[in-house]
């Protein structure tokens, strides 16, 4: 996926929770973070930012934050980056669901009991399938973490999906980790410790857990290749001075 009318700035300070000031080329404008994590080892004083222009000319924030760069890698936080990535690697194939036959058909958006799940579908024989899609963007060396902030919803998803595999539909959790330079992703338990033990009572039940890396860069970010994942691997958070 690549963006248009990028432009690279530098963070300047984050001013709230979905407001950052960004420097670009001397002039100080607000613009806009979709994705709501922490953030707080990225949006650093200084570090390198893509932003472009807002389709809203009337918003308060006239940019939307595309991406930001650490240790010589851009990070993608753009929070409708993953659904989309996924979106289109379902449809074209490049995304195979363990145990489903291509081609998939697929359904956006579909609630199953009291949750809105990212894509249902069916394979080629006729066998239901449910995804749920989880950006990632917190990570320290080549290990990348989830979640970057207690995620009540995120728990709510893995119960959700719990009870569909149990039901006999496939059941698939994807984590799309938006960054490249990764080689195995966990659950930061310090973080959010009823996350990992949840998901080792999902895959029990037949949830099955994709972490697929990313190729990103200030314009683009697109799906690159499957990753370990084990939720009871440790994460070290990055110490910040």
């Amino acid at each position: 996926m690549k963006y248009s009318n990028v432009v690279i700035g530098r963070v300047v300070k984050r001013v709230s929770r979905f407001t950052v000031t960004v420097d670009l080329k001397g002039e100080h404008v607000a613009a806009h973070l979709s994705n709501t994590g922490r953030n707080k080892e990225l949006l650093l004083p200084g570090a390198p930012i893509s932003v472009r222009k807002a389709d809203n000319p009337a918003r308060k924030t006239p940019y939307d934050i595309l991406a930001v760069q650490r240790a010589q890698r851009w990070i993608n936080i753009d929070s409708l980056a993953p659904n989309r990535v996924v979106n289109a690697a379902l449809n074209d194939g490049s995304l195979v669901l363990p145990a489903c036959v291509e081609p998939y058909q697929v359904r956006p958006e579909t609630t199953y009991l009291d949750s809105r799940l990212d894509f249902a579908g069916q394979d080629a024989g006729g066998q239901d399938w449910f995804v749920e899609v989880k950006g990632v963007t917190l990570a320290n060396g080549p290990r990348a973490a989830f979640p970057d902030a207690p995620t009540v919803r995120g728990l709510k998803h893995v119960h959700t999906l719990t009870h569909a595999a149990q039901s006999g539909y496939r059941a698939f959790l994807v984590f799309v980790v938006q960054l490249p330079g990764i080689t195995s992703m966990t659950i930061f338990k310090a973080r959010f410790p009823e996350l990992a033990p949840a998901i080792t009572a999902a895959k029990a039940a037949g949830v099955q857990f994709i972490a697929m890396t990313c190729h990103t860069g200030p314009a683009e970010i697109t799906l690159d290749q499957p990753i370990l994942f084990d939720e009871n691997l440790p994460f070290e958070e990055i110490k910040l001075d």
